[in-house]
């Protein structure tokens, strides 16, 4: 697996599932990944938590239980890792 700049240059393929949180398209390169899964989380104000130090949970809608489980929420640190295995499962590399 290709680390750093390496990593940040290649693309993923869309699928279906992944088409209503990142955009139309056929694939997306990985330094926007990040950039538009928060964007969609802040656009449909998905964080939960008291407090603005406390906001580290992640509410899941439908689109996003579909790329990461059948949970409720998910932990900040946790998200990225149950999207790399989305990911990682459906060989989008």
């Amino acid at each position: 697996m290709p680390r750093g700049q390496a990593l940040m240059n290649r693309t993923v393929k869309l699928t279906e599932a992944m088409q209503p949180v990142f955009g139309p398209g056929k694939t997306i390169k990985v330094r926007d990944i990040n950039k538009k899964l928060w964007a969609y989380i802040k656009k449909h104000k998905l964080m939960s938590g008291e407090g603005p130090l406390m906001k580290r949970t992640i509410k899941l809608t439908p689109e996003l239980q579909a790329l990461m489980g059948k949970k409720v929420s998910v932990k900040v640190g946790e998200m990225m890792k149950l999207l790399w295995k989305y990911i990682n499962a459906n060989k989008l590399f």
